[in-house]
């Protein structure tokens, strides 16, 4: 590891090393061209500055330029609280009792409270979090009539409206008193307690009617390439967010196999395919080391914000067995897509929550025997990583690998040979 100083007074920059030495392949430090120096004056092999240029024994320079973790889980997958966050929250909460007892302009006072309050620390305090979500409700309550059969006119965010804000708001209100405190319910630190609670808060985090506005949904879809007939497993696909959207583009002839461990996220989905009319999609609940397929075949596996807990969290054979899981998953000419969160240029937003940095997973993922097809980086808190096994044909791919990435954070190279 080096370091250099920049022009800015007390301002450093770190470079991470990692050797991408693929299995059964050795660097030749004598035959790589220009190398860097190691701690000990040898020749280490010269870094790939792009994605293409990858090959067994490159050697993927991470360059580490603020104060941000390289691998980020905290409370797995829990957004904390905060003072001002829970000041919304009990806002929230007042404003529903408030329109149940029939005190509206209460209700409105404190739904508009809630929701300025939100306005001003999502920038600061939970990008990518439920904020978004438990402002939705305000401008909910908000809404005349005819506003609020607007907001719940998709079919998928009624489903949502229905847990959450069925039975006068009841899940809604118990979320708020378990995660934010504003009532007691008395099995909060209780483990049943806690396993409700982020139930519930995956709920949120998966099915936010507004996750679009941050995370641009639409755009990485687009990237996917997914046609109609094809098969895909949506591996940890909670509530289902994205295994509709997959149905959708499969159409009848395609199947999505939802896979997570959690047999409630399940429940909902087998709900939600009753309810809507939905039949190409099939669950399945397993132990998170296999994807329950039993030998069947998909054309794409799909991972959103989940590879961060197996890369950080799981033992290694835990992740051998799930990397293996995926790769005998796949067809001779399937891809694994892999969307997560990671770290953004010096004065941008970070996503609060969860990340690990892009080119940890690629050099894993190479030493696992897969190959880095294409990446994009459509939002700068969140990229997607496209990989096939190594060694297979790559011709059949989407327009969407020539398609420019909207931010400028991906102009960068996925890989730097140099200290900025």
């Amino acid at each position: 590891m080096h370091h250099q100083q920049t022009k800015t007074p007390y301002l450093l920059t770190w470079l991470l090393v990692i050797s991408l030495t693929t299995m059964g392949s050795h660097a030749d430090p004598k035959s790589s061209g220009s190398s860097v120096a190691n701690q000990d004056n040898t020749a280490m092999p010269q870094a790939a500055e792009t994605i293409e240029e990858l090959e067994p024994g490159a050697t993927l320079q991470v360059p580490v330029d603020s104060n941000m973790s390289l691998v980020h889980v905290g409370s797995n997958d829990s957004f904390a609280t905060t003072p001002e966050g829970n000041q919304a929250a009990r806002d929230l909460f007042d404003a529903i009792n408030a329109y149940h007892r029939g005190e509206l302009e209460l209700a409105g006072e404190k739904a508009r409270s809630a929701r300025a309050l939100y306005d001003e620390i999502i920038p600061r305090e939970n990008y990518g979090g439920e904020y978004t979500a438990l402002q939705w409700f305000c401008d909910y309550l908000l809404a005349d009539q005819a506003g609020r059969e607007q907001m719940t006119a998709d079919p998928f965010v009624n489903e949502f409206f229905r847990m959450y804000g069925g039975n006068d708001f009841a899940v809604l209100q118990e979320y708020l008193k378990r995660k934010y405190r504003v009532a007691t319910i008395g099995d909060e630190d209780s483990l049943a307690g806690q396993e409700r609670k982020i139930y519930l808060e995956d709920t949120i985090l998966f099915n936010n009617p507004r996750r679009e506005t941050w995370e641009h949904t639409s755009e990485l879809m687009a990237l996917l390439d997914l046609r109609p007939g094809l098969r895909i497993a949506d591996v940890g696909a909670g509530p289902g967010y994205y295994s509709f959207r997959f149905a959708d583009r499969v159409g009848p002839d395609g199947q999505v196999i939802s896979i997570d461990t959690v047999a409630e996220h399940l429940a909902y989905v087998d709900r939600t395919m009753q309810r809507l009319g939905v039949h190409n999609i099939r669950t399945i609940q397993t132990d998170g080391k296999s994807l329950g397929l039993n030998g069947e075949k998909v054309d794409a596996v799909f991972l959103c914000s989940l590879y961060h807990n197996i890369y950080a969290m799981s033992t290694a054979p835990a992740r051998d067995a799930f990397v293996n899981a995926i790769k005998d998953a796949l067809t001779a000419d399937g891809l694994l897509y892999l969307a997560d969160n990671g770290l953004v240029p010096r004065g941008v937003l970070p996503y609060h929550g969860p990340y690990v940095a892009k080119q940890l997973i690629v050099g894993q993922m190479l030493n696992y025997g897969f190959e880095l097809v294409r990446q994009h980086q459509h939002i700068p808190q969140r990229y997607l990583l496209v990989f096939k096994k190594a060694g297979q044909d790559a011709s059949a791919r989407s327009a969407a690998a020539d398609t420019p990435n909207r931010q400028a954070v991906a102009d960068a190279n996925l890989l730097s040979a140099t200290v900025r």
